[in-house]
Protein backbone atom coordinates (compact mmCIF):
# COMPACT_ATOMS: atom_id res chain seq x y z
CA UNK A 1 0.00 0.00 0.00
CA UNK A 2 1.15 3.53 -0.77
CA UNK A 3 2.06 5.52 2.35
CA UNK A 4 2.78 9.20 2.95
CA UNK A 5 6.54 9.67 3.08
CA UNK A 6 7.21 6.53 1.06
CA UNK A 7 10.21 6.75 -1.27
CA UNK A 8 9.32 4.93 -4.48
CA UNK A 9 10.63 4.48 -7.99
CA UNK A 10 8.47 5.90 -10.77
CA UNK A 11 8.75 5.87 -14.55
CA UNK A 12 7.48 8.97 -16.33
CA UNK A 13 9.63 8.52 -19.42
CA UNK A 14 12.67 8.36 -17.15
CA UNK A 15 13.00 6.13 -14.09
CA UNK A 16 13.57 8.20 -10.98
CA UNK A 17 12.78 8.13 -7.28
CA UNK A 18 10.06 10.23 -5.68
CA UNK A 19 8.45 10.74 -2.30
CA UNK A 20 4.70 10.38 -1.79
CA UNK A 21 3.32 13.57 -0.19
CA UNK A 22 -0.47 13.09 -0.36
CA UNK A 23 -2.15 13.06 3.04
CA UNK A 24 -2.91 9.78 4.76
CA UNK A 25 -6.62 10.67 4.49
CA UNK A 26 -6.36 10.94 0.70
CA UNK A 27 -4.31 7.76 0.47
CA UNK A 28 -6.89 5.82 2.49
CA UNK A 29 -9.57 6.53 -0.12
CA UNK A 30 -9.89 4.35 -3.20
CA UNK A 31 -8.74 6.92 -5.77
CA UNK A 32 -6.25 6.34 -8.53
CA UNK A 33 -4.14 9.48 -8.02
CA UNK A 34 -1.46 10.61 -5.59
CA UNK A 35 0.90 13.57 -5.27
CA UNK A 36 4.64 12.98 -5.42
CA UNK A 37 7.78 15.10 -5.23
CA UNK A 38 10.64 13.93 -7.45
CA UNK A 39 14.12 13.29 -6.06
CA UNK A 40 17.43 14.06 -7.70
CA UNK A 41 20.96 12.94 -6.89
CA UNK A 42 22.20 16.45 -7.81
CA UNK A 43 22.80 17.60 -4.23
CA UNK A 44 23.75 21.10 -5.47
CA UNK A 45 19.99 21.69 -5.81
CA UNK A 46 19.51 21.41 -2.03
CA UNK A 47 19.79 25.19 -1.55
CA UNK A 48 17.09 26.06 -4.08
CA UNK A 49 13.51 27.21 -3.35
CA UNK A 50 12.24 24.90 -0.64
CA UNK A 51 14.22 21.84 -1.73
CA UNK A 52 15.19 19.36 0.99
CA UNK A 53 18.42 17.37 1.30
CA UNK A 54 17.84 13.66 2.01
CA UNK A 55 20.77 11.53 3.18
CA UNK A 56 20.85 8.08 1.58
CA UNK A 57 20.31 6.37 4.94
CA UNK A 58 17.02 8.31 5.31
CA UNK A 59 15.62 7.47 1.86
CA UNK A 60 16.91 3.95 1.32
CA UNK A 61 18.57 5.05 -1.92
CA UNK A 62 22.23 4.40 -2.75
CA UNK A 63 23.06 8.10 -3.04
CA UNK A 64 22.20 11.22 -1.10
CA UNK A 65 19.38 13.06 -2.84
CA UNK A 66 17.29 16.21 -2.86
CA UNK A 67 13.50 16.49 -2.84
CA UNK A 68 12.68 18.98 -5.62
CA UNK A 69 9.45 20.51 -4.34
CA UNK A 70 8.90 22.60 -7.48
CA UNK A 71 8.44 19.27 -9.27
CA UNK A 72 5.25 18.41 -7.31
CA UNK A 73 3.16 16.18 -9.54
CA UNK A 74 -0.19 14.40 -9.49
CA UNK A 75 0.26 10.89 -10.86
CA UNK A 76 -1.60 7.64 -11.36
CA UNK A 77 -0.78 5.38 -8.38
CA UNK A 78 -0.23 2.46 -10.74
CA UNK A 79 2.98 4.19 -11.91
CA UNK A 80 4.57 3.79 -8.47
CA UNK A 81 7.12 1.01 -8.39
CA UNK A 82 9.37 -0.46 -5.73
CA UNK A 83 9.47 1.37 -2.40
CA UNK A 84 13.03 1.86 -1.12
CA UNK A 85 12.22 3.46 2.22
CA UNK A 86 10.03 5.81 4.18
CA UNK A 87 11.12 9.25 5.34
CA UNK A 88 11.21 10.22 8.99
CA UNK A 89 8.53 12.70 10.01
CA UNK A 90 11.09 15.51 10.46
CA UNK A 91 12.16 15.23 6.80
CA UNK A 92 8.56 14.99 5.62
CA UNK A 93 7.83 18.13 7.67
CA UNK A 94 10.70 19.91 5.88
CA UNK A 95 9.21 18.89 2.50
CA UNK A 96 5.80 20.16 3.67
CA UNK A 97 7.41 23.49 4.59
CA UNK A 98 9.04 23.65 1.16
CA UNK A 99 5.69 22.99 -0.51
CA UNK A 100 4.05 25.71 1.58
CA UNK A 101 6.77 28.14 0.55
CA UNK A 102 6.53 27.50 -3.19
CA UNK A 103 2.72 27.41 -3.18
CA UNK A 104 2.33 30.45 -0.92
CA UNK A 105 0.26 28.60 1.68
Amino acid sequence: MVARGGVCWIDLGKRRPCVVVSSSDVLSVDVWQTHVVPLTSNVDRAGMAGNVFLPSRASGLRKDSVAVVLGLELIDRSLLGEQTGRLASVLLHDIDEGLRAILGL
